[in-house]
């Protein structure tokens, strides 16, 4: 009897690696046309569009960067003490307004306006107040704890660079220089749909051999933890000509379309028939675990991924294909997705061939080292697994068994989403 290969194979010589389907897809990836202004209260989590400059210095001013005196640093003594008469206060918003002549100092706040004829602070607790006066020693630098204007940035500096996602800290800067408005790029649309006599909805009676659909709510989850627009459309029975049409209708008002299920060679997967006649799409095999079968083309002008029906698979192949080409459609430049090493505290069962994303549990031992461990058994099909999982466990496609202890690669899921 000859054995055709099967997704239970680890080593396919028909298999394309990871790093090669990785490649392919983001060859094919442009970012999305067209751009809005958008305030900053809209911007969170968004791509900018443009390049933004500075339209100030920043700091604007000369400013203190510590609570204590401003002075003149020809005050400061080559040895022993200066005595120096304080002559007024500046705090933030409220600048001094008189000049610091030979002998005196003044008040000073952190972030206050370092006035006219001082060009030092020195911190309060390096002063001693008596009185009217202060006593300073000779260690003092000229122009310590003083910021300059255009520290941090000068005018017509960028900022910001097109293709940056926006963080907090990042509206925060922008804010820090004014600017209120500013284009970000448009949000990709994705339309997605599971396929499936078997697949139910929730809320609806089972029958024997029914399972409910669990693969849209995770897309759903997914994808708006992305923050793109998200169009569900259902559960699709098995009959090519509903298939072909919601495949066509999908293709019309999304960017994306997703299904899962219908992508290896079942004899009631129409997945391939359609698309070998309405799109351009490619069928492989990949060398990863789980997800061995994925899909991925176009649908006229729309990217479309065929993910497994299997939920972790469905969830694995949405991680390491899907969500990095949807940032590149966002205009994201690279992935900076967030890799780790850590010590694994039990063994791992993998035969060599597959690259392998097992499920694993991240966290600190007592000596604030990295250490993670398994979740258990991992089947393609047992969601509990991704359910306790906090990351993903990635093993090298040649490597075998690992022993306790070794050290391995973990990726977290809070840097997927």
């Amino acid at each position: 009897m000859n054995k055709q290969a099967s997704c239970n194979d680890e080593s396919d010589p028909h298999s394309l690696s990871f790093e090669q389907a990785r490649e392919r897809i983001e060859k094919s990836v442009a970012a999305v046309k067209g751009k809005r202004c958008v305030t900053i209260r809209e911007a969170l989590g968004r791509v900018l569009a443009d390049d933004v400059c500075s339209p100030m210095n920043v700091p604007p001013f000369i400013n203190s960067a510590m609570d204590g005196y401003a002075i003149n640093a020809d005050d400061i003594s080559a040895s022993g003490e200066s005595v120096l008469k304080v002559t007024g206060k500046s705090f933030a918003g409220r600048p001094f307004e008189g000049s610091v002549n030979k002998g005196e100092c003044v008040r000073i706040m952190t972030g206050a306006v370092v006035p006219q004829g001082a060009d030092t602070v020195v911190m309060q607790e390096h002063a001693e107040v008596d009185g009217d006066n202060i006593k300073i020693g000779s260690e003092h630098k000229k122009g310590q704890n003083v910021r300059l204007p255009g520290d941090d940035f000068s005018t017509g500096d960028i900022i910001i660079k097109a293709g940056e996602r926006l963080s907090p800290a990042k509206l925060g800067l922008l804010a820090s220089v004014g600017v209120t408005e500013f284009n970000i790029i448009r949000t990709p649309v994705v339309a997605f749909f599971s396929t499936g006599d078997e697949l139910k909805g929730v809320g609806q009676t089972l029958q024997p051999g029914d399972i409910y659909d669990s693969n849209r709510y995770i897309l759903f989850g997914m994808l708006q933890k992305m923050g793109v627009e998200c169009i569900d459309m259902g559960v699709i029975a098995d009959i090519k000509e509903q298939i072909e049409l919601t495949l066509k209708e999908a293709a019309a008002i999304a960017d994306v379309v997703i299904t899962s299920g219908g992508a290896s060679v079942g004899e009631a997967d129409y997945i391939k028939e359609i698309l070998d006649e309405i799109g351009e799409v490619n069928f492989w095999k990949i060398a990863m675990k789980p997800g061995k079968p994925l899909a991925f083309g176009k649908i006229n002008n729309a990217l479309f991924f065929g993910l497994p029906g299997n939920p972790v698979s469905a969830m694995a192949t949405f991680y390491q294909f899907v969500q990095p080409s949807i940032k590149l459609l966002e205009g994201e430049k690279s992935d900076h997705t967030l890799r780790l090493t850590a010590r694994c505290l039990s063994k791992l069962k993998k035969r060599p061939g597959r690259k392998d994303f097992q499920r694993g549990i991240v966290k600190t031992d007592e000596n604030n080292a990295l250490v993670v461990d398994t979740t258990g058994i991992q089947g393609s099909h047992m969601l509990s697994s991704m359910s306790k999982a906090n990351c993903f466990i990635v093993l090298p496609a040649e490597a075998g068994d690992i022993e306790a202890g070794t050290e391995v690669e973990v990726q977290p899921f809070s840097d997927l989403i």
